[in-house]
């Protein structure tokens, strides 16, 4: 288990069986194909081979899987068939896939006329929006009974504008009369922002009359292109929306009764992505006129397997071996069930290196009874590893939500048994319900009546995690045969972090310091004797005798590090407490109306209910995250170094569907 022993494999076959053998390397999915771009910057590589491959084919595929891929989310907004939350790939044989595929011209068809009627219905809601904007423009013009077109008689000029809101308009016509007699002056219409006013005047005296008018702030307006009164352009225009509406909902229509060619659309999206895939990977690869090379990594165990399949079938040459003791290569994880269920964890911080011990072994106990210990609410366990179980059993999950699910199964278990350790059963409901203190309680103690007995506890489950990432490091220093080091980077620090621990036993709660004082003593000669240790040790690969000193003497600040470590483990008291705190404060505030009446008892099943929901969506967060931290940090933080590439063999990757091998 734990990370899988890769071989590194070299083909060389024939440049007319090279399609049937990436086939069947896609099929197979267990190599990782490398590139061999760097050979062709050797000069005498350069004059013997090619890359293959084309990037004109793969930006082609690019382009038609977007076409293929906007077609369906196109049809998925009209499909109303019901599809459940978790729903698996569909699975099709060979024979269907190719069956499907036969009538690809068909399905290209339906990609251009769902194209085709995307192009008419945005044609049409541009030509609605600005319908719809030119009907806002127009309906303070409404009462207007003047054609709009005629802007002018023979002898006179029509004007239309507006005017801030703030003017007097009442005084704005007195004022233009009294400066030109020969005009006439109208309040079409006001609103918050502005007056609407047409303005009739002797055209000679336009200038006079605009004098008048800007100094208002009078803005002209025109109304292009438009025929009769105000109110027939609307009521024109509102026709106009009814007939796209119309139009609309006739494609609609047609577009609904294409939705069950979206299954084909998803098939032949799934067939395109597999090609750019395939014409991808043969750019990581070389050739000649008639043979083509290609170089990869695969699992020790599938070797035989690729080797024996590949060269019953087609002649060519395989080279199968093991990396150097140092090489790195591609990480493959494989572990048990419940190990598995933390590979996210780790992930999401870094892929462990392949030279280094795997640690999710190691770290899934601790998240997983972290978790519980920061939850630490039997029921809430119950409804966590319930729901998360369900969905395992109901459901096929794909690979990262099935790990993640089994993850909260685990953390439920742990968190049921916490809970049942510490007598949280959704808080103190079997108490309030009952009547009885002591109904359903503590299998160990209560971690709300003896807070300092959690915390103690806490920091000891702390020391513990701390200790164990300590030793992980001496076994990654034993993977590489560095036994000096195993022993040096670990034992003086145990003798200190020991020394000091034992040192500082009567200041920690629950501590009686005339019991412990024995352990104080031998903690002082630890903490002696590890700080020599350290001194003489951590600068050992100095070649300066003084920057030796100097490094030893520098390590001891790493102590000021595991207080702080150790320290962190608190939160594994705060969170717990909050958890069983707010659940108990829920309970109370539910049977504030008493329990002896129906309208009590709803109004405690309703604060009952949604208090607990909240309560338990915030802390199996909170428990979630900061058991993460505690892994990254102070865990990680000892021995891992990560970085690894994680192996990604050339296989069928598919969206949609998922093919019987």
């Amino acid at each position: 288990m734990a990370i899988v022993n890769m071989n590194k494999i070299s083909l060389i076959g024939l440049e007319s069986d090279k399609d049937a053998i990436m086939e069947n390397l896609m099929k197979m999915g267990v190599v990782e194909i490398t590139n061999l771009e760097q050979k062709i910057a050797d000069e005498e590589w350069s004059q013997l081979v090619a890359l293959d491959g084309k990037e004109e084919e793969v930006t082609n595929l690019e382009e038609d899987i977007t076409k293929i891929s906007s077609a369906i989310e196109y049809l998925a907004k009209y499909d109303t068939r019901k599809k459940g939350l978790f729903e698996p790939k569909r699975r099709l044989s060979d024979n269907q896939y190719r069956e499907i595929l036969s009538n690809q011209d068909t399905i290209w068809k339906v990609a251009e006329q769902i194209g085709g009627y995307d192009v008419q219905l945005s044609a049409l809601k541009t030509e609605q929006n600005k319908l719809s904007n030119a009907i806002a423009t127009y309906e303070p013009w409404k009462s207007l009974d003047v054609p709009v077109h005629m802007t002018s008689t023979e002898k006179t000029t029509i004007s239309f504008g507006v005017v801030p809101a703030l003017v007097d308009t009442e005084n704005l016509k007195e004022e233009l009369y009294e400066q030109v007699a020969e005009s006439y002056l109208e309040v079409v219409n006001t609103d918050k922002d502005q007056s609407y006013l047409i303005a009739i005047y002797y055209t000679p005296y336009e200038e006079n009359i605009m004098q008048v008018l800007k100094q208002d702030g009078f803005s002209k307006v025109t109304f292009k292109e438009m025929n009769g009164t105000i109110e027939a352009n609307i009521n024109k225009a509102n026709d106009r929306i009814q007939e796209i509406n119309i139009e609309r909902q006739k494609i609609e229509e047609k577009i609904k009764g294409l939705v069950d060619q979206k299954e084909k659309l998803e098939v032949l999206f799934d067939s395109l992505v597999m090609q750019r895939d395939k014409k991808e990977v043969l750019s990581s690869i070389v050739k000649t006129e008639s043979v083509f090379m290609l170089n990869g990594w695969l699992p020790q165990a599938s070797s035989e397997t690729i080797q024996e399949m590949i060269s019953k079938q087609w002649e060519c040459i395989i080279d199968i071996k093991e990396p150097e003791p140092d090489e790195e290569y591609p990480v493959l994880l494989r572990n048990n069930g419940f190990v598995e269920s933390t590979e996210t964890i780790t992930s999401m911080y870094s892929t462990p290196n392949p030279l280094e011990v795997d640690p999710n072994s190691i770290m899934a106990p601790f998240f997983v009874l972290f978790f519980g210990l920061m939850l630490s609410d039997a029921g809430y366990g119950i409804l966590l590893a319930l729901g998360t179980g369900f969905l395992l059993w109901k459901f096929e999950l794909e690979d990262g939500m099935r790990k993640f699910m089994k993850l909260l199964m685990y953390c439920g278990f742990a968190t049921i048994f916490w809970g049942a350790l510490f007598g949280g059963w959704f808080g103190n409901l079997f108490p309030i319900l009952t009547g009885v203190e002591t109904a359903m309680k503590p299998l160990w103690f209560n971690p709300i009546d003896d807070p300092e007995r959690l915390l103690l506890w806490s920091l000891l489950f702390g020391v513990v995690h701390v200790y164990v990432g300590i030793f992980v490091r001496a076994l990654n220093h034993m993977k590489h045969k560095k036994y000096l080091d195993a022993i040096l980077d670990t034992v003086p620090w145990y003798v200190v972090f020991t020394g000091f621990v034992f040192f500082v036993l009567p200041y920690l709660p629950k501590m009686d310091p005339a019991v412990v004082a024995p352990l104080v003593t031998i903690g002082l000669y630890l903490l002696g004797i590890g700080v020599v240790l350290l001194i003489l040790t951590q600068g050992r690969k100095e070649k300066n005798i003084f920057m030796k000193v100097f490094t030893g003497i520098a390590s001891l600040y790493d102590l000021v590090g595991f207080m702080s470590d150790v320290l962190s483990y608190s939160r594994l008291l705060a969170l717990g407490l909050a958890t069983s705190v707010i659940a108990s404060i829920i309970n109370d505030m539910g049977s504030m109306q008493g329990l002896d009446n129906i309208g009590g008892i709803l109004v405690f099943i309703l604060i009952f209910i949604l208090g607990h929901a909240l309560n338990f969506a915030i802390n199996a967060l909170g428990a979630y995250v900061h058991s993460s931290r505690l892994q990254y940090i102070e865990f990680f933080g000892k021995f891992y170094k990560g970085g690894g590439k994680t192996f990604a063999p050339f296989k069928r990757n598919t969206k949609y569907i998922k093919l019987n091998n």
